[in-house]
């Protein structure tokens, strides 16, 4: 393996990333972000982004996140980053090799504004991929927007769901002001008698009326926070690319905004545990994993983009 830089807890192979990953340690890394090839058909300076047809590019992806499986650890969560040409393509390969119910969800990330497509709607949209290895047990660090007053978001939605419309006892509570306190009796809340399924888990609504925040109105059970939930639809302004589709950006082509990867590192990784890249480009997922405290393994066969990568590292003040 052709080690370029490792410095800090992080550590930068110029190599192809499936032998840098058959070189991993098993569940060695806890976060995986790949912001991959799409498979354009265009040409930069330093790499072809063309892999064939779809069914060529899924064969050559395979084996990759066949590895990236192997190298996650068992709490551990991978993005990948694509776009409209081959995501559903890879959303079924993801599917069979991580599992159809460890797909968590699909996140749209708004690149840019409109840019004058003809007899078409335009495209503004990336999508990122997102699965966990385990689905009860991984990392997730809920992230919140502030408000200034108590909303009710339910745990339910409608229509009867086998094995999600269940019947749940809350012990030693009792319903005062339609709030669940602590009291001497049990509280039962049946969705099915409403025709309606559960949004979350028994373990995740246990911790919710633990922690005083779920409210029972006309037997069916909210949630009351002042907090607003993070939805998958990344489209704020500074989640929009800096560089415009037709001046590429000051030291690499196509680099995401640190607030993509921010977010991301943010929500599924703690401080001090490693995070994985191995189509690394501008560096992005490198400076903000130094900057939030991880530690890295990336890797990108182009030497510029290597170097460019260790370039902003440097300049990372900690």
């Amino acid at each position: 393996m052709n080690k370029f830089y490792d410095k800090d807890g992080i550590t930068i192979y110029n190599d192809d990333n499936l032998e840098v990953l058959r070189s991993l340690p098993d569940e060695s890394i806890n976060l995986i972000y790949c912001d991959v090839l799409y498979n354009s058909g265009k040409k930069f300076d330093d790499y072809d982004d063309n892999l064939g047809s779809p069914t060529e590019a899924v064969e050559w992806y395979r084996p990759r996140f066949e590895e990236m499986k192997r190298v996650l650890t068992a709490n551990g969560s991978i993005f990948i980053h694509c776009n409209w040409r081959l995501d559903s393509y890879l959303r079924i390969l993801m599917d069979e090799i991580f599992g159809i119910n460890n797909f968590r969800n699909r996140i749209y990330r708004k690149h840019s504004g409109l840019r004058g497509f003809y007899r078409n709607f335009d495209s503004q949209m990336d999508i990122i991929l997102y699965y966990v290895k385990d689905t009860k047990d991984f990392i997730f660090n809920e992230y919140f927007k502030g408000f200034s007053h108590n909303h009710l978001y339910p745990l339910f939605e409608n229509g009867y769901l086998k094995g999600r419309s269940e019947n749940r006892i809350v012990e030693n509570s009792v319903i005062e002001g339609g709030c669940l306190v602590p009291g001497e009796g049990q509280v039962e809340i049946n969705l099915a008698d409403f025709n309606k399924h559960w949004l979350v888990s028994p373990d995740e609504f246990n911790m919710m009326c633990e922690s005083g925040v779920v409210r029972v109105i006309s037997g069916l059970p909210y949630r009351c926070s002042k907090k607003k939930v993070l939805g998958n639809l990344w489209d704020e302004d500074f989640m929009l690319d800096s560089y415009s589709r037709t001046d590429t950006a000051e030291s690499y082509d196509t680099p995401k905004p640190e607030a993509v990867l921010n977010r991301i590192i943010s929500i599924c990784s703690n401080p001090g545990d490693v995070v994985g890249d191995f189509f690394l480009g501008g560096g992005t997922t490198a400076v903000v994993a130094k900057k939030l405290g991880r530690r890295g393994i990336f890797c990108d066969i182009s030497r510029k983009a290597c170097e460019v990568s260790i370039r902003k590292l440097e300049n990372v003040k900690k």
